[in-house]
């Protein structure tokens, strides 16, 4: 699984101890969960196997111990009949399990990797099942010419909550700072994105669009113009 992770530091955050009794606390709600619960328990075989194998992915994450040999994209990715409403209730029972445990300097560095493991098991999901995505990368030629204000869910404007456009000849990025933001394009093929911490969605002239937070957090949207 990828995800970008932050050099390890001289003293740990935590131990592995706390990142046992995370994984454990963490599936045995996920094992109880109503939605996921029944998807857990019908691909996961043996328990204790699966506690070990996540214990060694979040030590190789957190304390960079490079234990977990793992290749858990591909496993993912091959479900069936997944949403990001899933993704979105495993983040949440990873949130509150996190907050429970008391280990503030694990939760400070444990809940934005979650959001981006979380982000990038759903790209690599609607790439396999071919499901629509906006652009990520701007075409050629463009200059950057100004930007938004930093938005959080407090000062979100209504009016980006529900469909609207850029200009004509006005392409944007949606630069997410911390969280999660869904991108949806509200026109067909009705694309959607959900965008982490450190990634960006490009948004196209006059295609209807709107976003909403999948996680609390901030975001800016530069907007770019062809030169001349």
């Amino acid at each position: 699984m990828s995800a970008q992770v932050a050099p390890a530091p001289s003293t740990p955050l935590c131990s592995e101890e706390e990142i046992r009794l995370l994984v454990e606390t963490f599936y045995g709600r996920v094992r109880k969960d109503a939605e996921l619960g029944p998807i857990f328990e019908k691909h996961v075989a043996d328990w204790d196997a699966h506690f070990d194998m996540q214990a060694d992915f979040w030590s190789a994450l957190v304390l960079r111990t490079r234990r977990f040999k793992g290749a858990p994209l591909p496993r993912h990715v091959a479900l069936p009949g997944l949403s990001w409403p899933l993704f979105e209730r495993w983040l949440a029972i990873f949130h509150q399990t996190t907050a429970d445990l008391g280990v503030p300097a694990l939760k400070q560095i444990v809940d934005p990797m979650a959001q981006r493991v979380a982000a990038k098991l759903w790209e690599m999901y609607q790439t396999q099942a071919n499901i629509p995505t906006p652009p990520f990368e701007l075409p050629p030629g463009l200059v950057r010419y100004g930007e938004s204000p930093v938005f959080t869910p407090e000062n979100l404007p209504e009016k980006l909550k529900s469909a609207h456009t850029t200009k004509a000849g006005t392409w944007g990025v949606l630069r997410v700072h911390s969280g999660i933001v869904q991108y949806f394009v509200d026109e067909p093929p009705h694309a959607q994105a959900v965008v982490s911490s450190g990634k960006s969605v490009v948004i196209e002239p006059e295609v209807p669009h709107h976003v909403e937070f999948g996680v609390p957090g901030s975001f800016q949207v530069e907007f770019w113009r062809r030169e001349g």
